[in-house]
C-alpha cells in the first residue's frame, strides 16, 4: 500500500506525463497548420510558374521571392516539431518506466528515491518548455495552469525569438 507521500509523488509524475503529452499535441497541431499553410502557398506559386514551362523567362519579384523563402523557412521550422515531439514522448516513456520501477516495490520506496527520480528526470530535459512543465507540476500547480504557462512560453518565444534558442533554430537534416 502506498503512503500519502508516495501517492502524491506518483500523482505528480503522472500529471507531468499528461502535461508533456498534451504539450506535444498542442505544439504538433500548431506546427502542422503552419506546415500545411506554407506548403500550400508555395505550391500555388509553383503551379502558376508551371504555366511558363516552355522555356520562357519567368520573372519573380524580389518581394515575392522573399515571401516564398519565408514560407519555406516556416515549413522547415514546422517539420522540426517532429523532433521535439519524439524527444518529449521519449522523456515521458522514460519517466513512466522509472515510476513503474519505483512502484514495483512500494514498501522499500522512500521519499528520497522519488526526489532522486525527479532530479534525474529534470536533468534529462533538453527543452525549456519541458522544464517549465516540470517545475509547474512539482510546485503543485494544476494541469490546466501548467499547460497555460507552457502555451504562454510558446507565445513569448514567437514574440521574442532568440538567436541561440535550441527549440526555434532552423536545422536541416
Amino acid at each position: 500500500m502506498l503512503n500519502k507521500q508516495q501517492l502524491d509523488s506518483t500523482l505528480q509524475m503522472l500529471s507531468l506525463s499528461i502535461a508533456q503529452i498534451e504539450a506535444s499535441m498542442i505544439e504538433a497541431n500548431e506546427s502542422v497548420q503552419t506546415l500545411t499553410s506554407s506548403f500550400t502557398k508555395v505550391a500555388e506559386r509553383f503551379h502558376h510558374l508551371d504555366g511558363h514551362c516552355d522555356k520562357t523567362v519567368v520573372e519573380v519579384e524580389p518581394e515575392e521571392f522573399a515571401n516564398l523563402r519565408s514560407h519555406l523557412n516556416d515549413a522547415i521550422s514546422s517539420i522540426q516539431f517532429y523532433d521535439r515531439l519524439t524527444q518529449r514522448l521519449h522523456h515521458v516513456n522514460e519517466s513512466l518506466a522509472s515510476v513503474k520501477s519505483l512502484l514495483d516495490d512500494p514498501p522499500n520506496t522512500d521519499q528520497s528515491l522519488w526526489s532522486t527520480l525527479q532530479s534525474a528526470i529534470k536533468a534529462n530535459y533538453t527543452m525549456d518548455s519541458e522544464r517549465i512543465l516540470f517545475e509547474s507540476i512539482l510546485k503543485g500547480e494544476s494541469l490546466d495552469d501548467a499547460l497555460k504557462k507552457f502555451q504562454a512560453s510558446l507565445k513569448d518565444k514567437k514574440a521574442q525569438p532568440e538567436a541561440n534558442d535550441s527549440e526555434a533554430d532552423i536545422e536541416l537534416f
